[in-house]
């Protein structure tokens, strides 16, 4: 797959990198790098690996990504000095979806649990519009603001020698998600250009969930620029989670701290239909008054 050629890259030519407007807020925001190297330990092309999602809720297995792809990295000529969570906008739409400022939350527990050096980037799940409704941002905006934030705004990353290079901002992602980039319904082939033909991205092995050479198919034309992590037989997924919570039971594959507090936040549970004075339940009534309207 990937060549792990030393390469420092400019941004796009068309890059159109998304940027706050008149018409835009992101409350209370200010780009982490509390745990970004700034400087290159070897001879190496430095890397920001960045996982973008819902995170609703995030599991153990979100952070194990970074650490499989650390242990990877080190075999490669690149070099990590960034990790980074973007946790995706309400204004997604997902069903699943709590407040961001819940998953925010959830982030910075399991992080702070698990004592990792992810960092998580607010802003995409911060962003609302002018009358404060919260906008929905593709993955590849993201990792242009990023690339934008590291290397233009903060500089680069310095070398041993004392030159200052880009970083290689790459996306990173289970293979499962590798395997919805065929839909094109899901992902537009501009944006994929973008995130795997300009960027790039390594690709966590997930062997119950898909083959991980259905996975890399859609990704054909990218080949040159995707590396493919080793991982081990797992079955976690928020939504799996999510399904253990409803049904009350302990959701083993969540950072404690995490598991406390969707408990006590009381998230993810099932609404059950309540009954008023006459033993209708709302949604008896709801389709009692949708009837009368048609």
């Amino acid at each position: 797959m990937g060549s792990s050629a030393s390469i420092s890259p400019s941004p796009p030519a068309q890059s159109t990198t998304t940027r706050t407007s008149p018409l835009e807020t992101v409350r209370d925001y200010s780009f982490p790098t509390h745990y970004l190297r700034r400087h290159l330990t070897h001879a190496k092309t430095p890397l920001v690996l960045v996982a973008c999602g819902s995170f609703s809720p995030i599991t153990t297995l979100h952070l194990q990504l970074f650490e499989l792809s650390a242990r990877y990295v080190e075999s490669t000529d690149f070099e990590i000095v960034g990790k980074y969570i973007s946790p995706c906008s309400d204004g997604y739409g997902k069903s699943s979806l709590v407040p961001a400022q819940h998953r925010i939350n959830m982030c910075t527990l399991a992080i702070e649990e698990r004592q990792s050096d992810v960092m998580i980037d607010e802003w995409e799940a911060l962003r609302t519009d002018d009358s404060g409704r919260p906008m929905y941002t593709p993955t590849a905006d993201v990792l242009k603001r990023l690339d934008e934030q590291i290397n233009d705004v903060i500089g680069g990353i310095k070398t041993p020698d004392g030159k200052t290079v880009r970083a290689r901002v790459m996306l990173l992602m289970g293979a499962d998600l590798a395997l919805t980039m065929g839909n094109p319904k899901s992902w537009s082939s501009a944006d994929l250009d973008v995130l795997l033909g300009f960027y790039g991205g390594f690709v966590v092995e997930r062997p119950k969930q898909c083959d991980i050479k259905d996975a890399l198919a859609p990704l054909e034309k990218y080949k040159h620029n995707v590396w493919v992590v080793p991982s081990f037989e797992n079955d976690v997924s928020s939504t799996k989670v999510r399904e253990q919570i409803q049904n009350g039971e302990n959701a083993m594959d969540l950072p404690k701290s995490v598991f406390d507090y969707i408990k006590t936040q009381g998230l993810y549970q099932i609404v059950r239909p309540t009954e008023d004075e006459s033993g209708e339940t709302d949604k008896q009534l709801a389709n009692s008054s949708a009837t009368s309207n048609r």
